[in-house]
Parts: C-alpha cells; sequence; structure tokens
C-alpha cells in the first residue's frame, strides 16, 4: 500500500497515482461537461419559447424530482448490482436520450411541455448515475485516496462547468441547439468507453434478503448513526433549496438586473464553475481534515456573496462575485461530502450517497419551485434580484446556527469529556 507521505504529489492530487481512478476520471470528465451543454440548452430553449421564470423553474422540477424521489432506488442497485454495469448503461441511455433531442430540434417538434418530458427522462438517468458514480469513485482508490479522489471529481465538475457554458454559450445564442445536444452524446460515448476499461477494486456487495422498503430506511438509518454524517446532509439540503437552486432565476436575472439578453446567463454559469474549480483544487488540500463545521464555516462567505450578488446591476461585477460564490460553494460542498463518505460502510456507501444526492440536487425541484413562485408575475412578483437575496439570507441564518451549535457541542465535549 502506498505511503501518503512518501509522495511529492499535492495532496489534491493523490488519487491520480491509482491506474483505475484515472481511467475512471478520464470518462467521468466527459460525462460532466456533456451535461453542461445539455443543462445550458434545456435553460436557454426553455427560456426562448416561454419567457417565464415559472416555466424555467418547472424545467428545474422535472429533472431534479427523480433525484428526489428515485435517488434512494438509485442507490439500493449501487449497493446490490455490478457498479461497472450500472454506469455503463448510465452513459448508454444519456447517449439515446441526446439522440433524442437532436431528432426533436432537427424536425422543429420542440415544445415547452416536450422539453419538460425528456428533462424528466434524464432526470431518471440521473438518479441512477450519481449514487453509482459517487460508489464508484471510492472503489478506484485505496481508502487513503478518497479526500482527493472527491476534490478531483469535484475539480472535474466545476472545470467542465467553466468550459462547457463557454463552448454552449454561442451555440444556444445561435440556436444552433442540435450541436450542443450531439456534443452531449458524443461526451456520453466517450465516458462509457473509457468506463468499460476500467477494474474495480474489490467490495462486497448487499446481500440483505429483507424487503426493498426495509433496505432503503435501513440506508437512512445508517446516516443518521454515523455523526456528523446526518447533520452535513441536512445542512447541504439547506443550501441547495436557498442557496443553490437561485440558478433557476439566471436568464431573468441576467435580462432584468443586469440589462443583458437572457443568453448570456451561460456566462455568469461559467464565471461560477471558474470559481469552483479553484474552490475544489483548493478543497483538495484541507479535505484531509474535513469537519462539519469547516463545511459550514465555507457557506457563510457563500450566503453573503449571493446577498451582495443580488443587488448588482453589471455585468461584469455580477461575473466577479459568481466567481467568488463558485469557490465557496465548491469548497463547502466538498468538505461536506467528504464528511459523509469517511463514516459511511461500504456496503450502505450508495445508499447514503443517493441521500446526499438528494440533499444536493434532488431538493433543488423544491428550491427551484419556491425561487419560481417568489419571482414570477404569477406568483408572489417578487423579481429574480428581490428573491435571490431574500433566500440567501435565509439560508445565512441556518449556517451561522449550524456554526454556533457544533462549536458549543465541541466546548462542551473538551469540557466534559
Amino acid at each position: 500500500m502506498s505511503n501518503l507521505g512518501s509522495t511529492s504529489v499535492p495532496k489534491a492530487f493523490l488519487a491520480l497515482t491509482q491506474k483505475q481512478f484515472r481511467r475512471f476520471y478520464i470518462g467521468s470528465i466527459a460525462s460532466q461537461l456533456g451535461f453542461w451543454f445539455s443543462h445550458i440548452s434545456y435553460q436557454a430553449l426553455m427560456a426562448d419559447l416561454t419567457d417565464d421564470e415559472l416555466w424555467v423553474s418547472m424545467l428545474f422540477v422535472v429533472t431534479f424530482t427523480p433525484v428526489l424521489f428515485l435517488g434512494p432506488f438509485g442507490g439500493l442497485l449501487a449497493d446490490r448490482l455490478d457498479r461497472k454495469k450500472l454506469l455503463l448503461g448510465t452513459y448508454a441511455a444519456l447517449m439515446a436520450v441526446s439522440a433524442l433531442q437532436v431528432t426533436l430540434v432537427i424536425a422543429d417538434a420542440i415544445t415547452p411541455m416536450i422539453l419538460l418530458v425528456t428533462s424528466f427522462i434524464v432526470g431518471l438517468i440521473m438518479a441512477v448515475l450519481a449514487p453509482v458514480v459517487q460508489a464508484v469513485t471510492a472503489n478506484t482508490v485505496q481508502n487513503q485516496y478518497l479526500p482527493s479522489a472527491i476534490s478531483l471529481q469535484a475539480m472535474a465538475s466545476n472545470g467542465s462547468r467553466v468550459l462547457g457554458p463557454a463552448l454552449a454559450a454561442p451555440l444556444v445564442s445561435n440556436n444552433l441547439f442540435e450541436i450542443s445536444w450531439s456534443l452531449y452524446g458524443i461526451c456520453a460515448g466517450l465516458a462509457l468507453v473509457a468506463a468499460a476499461g476500467i477494474t474495480l477494486f474489490p467490495y462486497q456487495p448487499d446481500e440483505d434478503t429483507i424487503p426493498i422498503l426495509q433496505r432503503l430506511l435501513a440506508g437512512v438509518s445508517h446516516a443518521r448513526e454515523k455523526k456528523p454524517a446526518s447533520n452535513a446532509l441536512t445542512l447541504v439540503g439547506v443550501i441547495s433549496i436557498f442557496g443553490v437552486s437561485h440558478v433557476v432565476l439566471s436568464p431573468a436575472f441576467t435580462s432584468d438586473a443586469l440589462g443583458r439578453p437572457a443568453s448570456d446567463f451561460a456566462w455568469l454559469g461559467a464565471s461560477t464553475g471558474f470559481g469552483a474549480l479553484i474552490g475544489a483544487l483548493a478543497a483538495g488540500s484541507f479535505t484531509q481534515r474535513a469537519t462539519l463545521r469547516r463545511g459550514a464555516i465555507l457557506a457563510i462567505p457563500y450566503c453573503l456573496l449571493l446577498a451582495g450578488f443580488s443587488r448588482v446591476s453589471d455585468f461584469t461585477v455580477a461575473i466577479l462575485i459568481q466567481i467568488l460564490v463558485g469557490f465557496f460553494y465548491i469548497g463547502s460542498f466538498t468538505t461536506l461530502q467528504v464528511v459523509v463518505q469517511e463514516v459511511v460502510a461500504e456496503n450502505f456507501r450508495g445508499r447514503v450517497m443517493s441521500l446526499f444526492n438528494i440533499a444536493w440536487a434532488g431538493l433543488v425541484p423544491i428550491g427551484s419551485l419556491l425561487m419560481g413562485l417568489l419571482a414570477s408575475d404569477h406568483g408572489f412578483g417578487f423579481g429574480s434580484a428581490d428573491t435571490i437575496g431574500l433566500t440567501s439570507l435565509i439560508c445565512l441564518v441556518y449556517v451561522v446556527a449550524v456554526v454556533i451549535s457544533d462549536t458549543l457541542k465541541s466546548n462542551s465535549r473538551e469540557r466534559y469529556p
């Protein structure tokens, strides 16, 4: 077994010394890059077709609702079945969806309802893919390299978040959606080829014969028992609803508050991704000592920056703030994911990480619907800027409460061990 102290490789990149992880990582980068081609295309086309925040928010609802309700079943599959075969199957399914989207665009058969349907199909696939990817990440590295592997995955996600919107922006601005979705299919195909060549470290699948519902509940019980995993999951969920979900308002905010074409929201996404890429790189160094308090502290400037972002009217200033937003967002979430991954048992990993995905992405439909109702003229009519400002302050109050609570508990343990 390799010794962490004997290598000159920076801590953030230690997992790249693992051959199987390197192969898997290449495919993961391709898959995540393709996701952003698709994601930006869905948002831009829905905004063009409807010019309504509520419709765009519904797009997020149907995409992420499967993660909320079916994510645990995806985690259960990851615990019981061959994880590599599941991974290959989901990549193949994404290729099929991208081909369908290209066909619909070429046939000029796209409507808002059709976008919702195909987006829902993508959500079904992601409900399985997300916990499988996180479980496979843990099965392609030795245990001491897991924090590095998680931070590298975050780097891939946010590197693609920079490059994806940057490449997609000129395509969606010129209504070349058939090209952007074709690139999504190509990226999924590259991920499939890369994943086909990996060999996972041995792991023990779950072999319980109890009913499915009980197995799912067992995963929830395991997460609750493995503190601070349960607290980390709750914190991620709150940040997702009141913070991360603000992206649903990006097209409207870009148009109304910044005075730019709505399609320019892609550049805000690229800026957030650039900051998150830097944040993931930094996280690879300090997640060796990941704690709940550290993750919460990193979320404080994230909330404050979002509140400031809601007040700006200059596009350049907005981009600069989003770089910092991305930095602290991914720093917090990467730290909290390491907290969870390090304490869960292997035979529960898929199910517990599906709970993380619910907290991270599955709750986005709730947050998106909340954002849409608050901002839309068909709802409360607050507008995009005031909605972002209000929800970021709500998020800030909870995050500060977590920091205070965890600090008091820590001081109490030190005084009365």
